[in-house]
């Protein structure tokens, strides 16, 4: 009887302690079957949140991209860390800020001996299969030398602007992917599809040229004149087109089986003006218009549908959350990696609130001329500020201009469309103030320089694009 007492003691103390054990470890975002999961990252160039219907827009010009929003998490506040192509994507997969990596600019890649592991190098030592289909000339292999981390990487760009096979419309990467996702041989698999199509020069899709009401109220935009809204006309057109393909991609993962043990996440490198502000285009101002994107994440095993973060994010947080919710921490003490981001993972999956801290933006100068490679070993490293710095921290948002001299504040509850700054000049006691941190944070982040192989052609193209002056 004794020894019955003594085991059912035992018994009852290791439950107990199980339990506890339970609660102190924090549940893995690894799916129920241990089976890692895959990941689909569609990028869409140029796209702004606030012309997504899902993102409270007039019209109904992404009804593929709500559904997904619905069917997972919204960020309805995140920002990129750069507006152009080539260093935004080389952010969001090194969670490092453009001065950190090297890439400030389009048309270059990471140094050589970088020392910042990207996602994909990330998931591949963890036996993902990566593939890659972009859309422009700002991410080719010979500019970026992405192509080195994937397994494919599909770059055939066939559409012709100013003389230069330069992009490639969506109707032309989708069935590449489609193929490809037929054809995969294995899971589990990193799959990145880039979408050029929202970028100028706009073209006007037919099909989506007339949009319906979505239900949310306009915004009326002071001073938009005729031909600023025929241009937003003809970009809400493409955003409609491409969220048709991207439909299409969502439904092969369907058709395959794929649906809930791949982690989607939609976002864009940047955003663009439209007009405001007497600007077309982006590269070289900060307003939220351009910094401001979409990031939307699906995952049906872990992630819960529906769910709205307001919490601001980076774009330098995707990799954190996606090495989160891929691999096992057990797995990743062995090889441990920096982030300047933070996993947004805990927040999506159990709740936990999002800690505020500033959302940092640079913009650097386009080259003004070209200069062959062979020249590379008279350059030296000389620490540069940006064109423009941004800093957004609670409702007050400041833009410094060093060149000019100038810093312009906002508080973005009452002056959502950046209308109204207050200019402050280098005499300005405030000024200073406000510069000098901005400076030491540039400074202390200023790391790398860039390894550039811009050819002549190379020079032309990104000319032709808006990117070289």
């Amino acid at each position: 009887m004794r020894k019955l007492t003594i085991f059912s003691f035992l018994i009852i103390l290791l439950t107990i302690l199980g339990i506890a054990s339970s609660r102190e470890t924090k549940p893995q975002v690894q799916s129920h079957d241990d089976e890692r999961p895959n990941l689909l990252l569609i990028t869409v160039d140029t796209l702004r949140s606030d012309h997504l219907s899902s993102y409270g827009y007039h019209l109904k010009t992404s009804p593929r991209i709500d559904q997904l929003a619905a069917e997972g998490v919204r960020f309805h506040n995140a920002y990129t860390t750069i507006p152009m192509t080539g260093p935004s994507h080389l952010s969001l997969f090194t969670s490092r800020y453009p001065q950190e990596h090297g890439a400030r600019i389009n048309g270059v890649a990471l140094p050589k001996d970088s020392k910042w592991l990207a996602l994909p190098q990330i998931l591949r030592r963890f036996g993902y299969q990566n593939a890659a289909f972009i859309s422009a000339w700002t991410l080719n292999s010979r500019l970026t030398r992405m192509d080195r981390w994937f397994d494919v990487y599909d770059e055939e760009l066939t559409r012709t602007y100013q003389l230069f096979n330069s992009s490639r419309y969506a109707e032309d990467v989708t069935p590449r992917v489609l193929r490809w996702l037929d054809g995969k041989k294995q899971d589990p698999f990193f799959l990145w599809v880039h979408y050029f199509d929202p970028h100028s020069p706009y073209h006007l899709r037919e099909e989506f040229a007339s949009l319906e009401k979505s239900g949310h109220p306009k915004e009326e935009v002071p001073d938009l004149d005729a031909e600023t809204q025929e241009r937003i006309r003809k970009y809400d057109s493409e955003i409609g087109y491409t969220d048709k393909h991207i439909g299409q991609v969502l439904d092969k993962l369907e058709q395959k089986g794929l649906r809930n043990n791949t982690i989607v996440v939609l976002t864009a490198d940047h955003g663009e003006s439209l007009g405001e502000h007497g600007y077309v285009g982006h590269g070289r101002h900060l307003y939220d218009d351009i910094v401001r994107v979409p990031l939307i994440v699906r995952y049906p095993r872990g992630v819960p549908a529906g769910k709205v973060i307001h919490e601001r994010v980076s774009l330098l947080d995707v990799t954190p959350s996606v090495v989160d919710m891929t691999v096992p921490v057990e797995e990743r003490r062995s090889q441990p990696f920096s982030f300047a981001g933070r996993s947004f993972a805990a927040a999506m999956m159990e709740g936990e609130s999002i800690p505020d801290r500033p959302m940092r933006y640079v913009a650097f100068a386009g080259k003004k001329g070209f200069a062959p490679s062979w020249l590379s070993w008279m350059w030296v490293h000389e620490s540069k500020l940006p064109l423009r710095i941004g800093l957004t921290q609670g409702p007050q948002k400041t833009i410094w201009s060093p060149g000019q001299q100038s810093l312009s504040a906002f508080n973005t509850d009452k002056d959502p469309f950046e209308l109204h700054p207050t200019v402050l000049g280098s005499g300005d006691a405030q000024y200073k103030r406000e510069t000098a941190a901005l400076r030491r944070w540039f400074e202390s982040t200023d790391l790398e320089e860039s390894d550039a192989k811009l050819s002549s052609r190379d020079a032309e193209v990104l000319k032709s694009l808006g990117y070289i002056q």
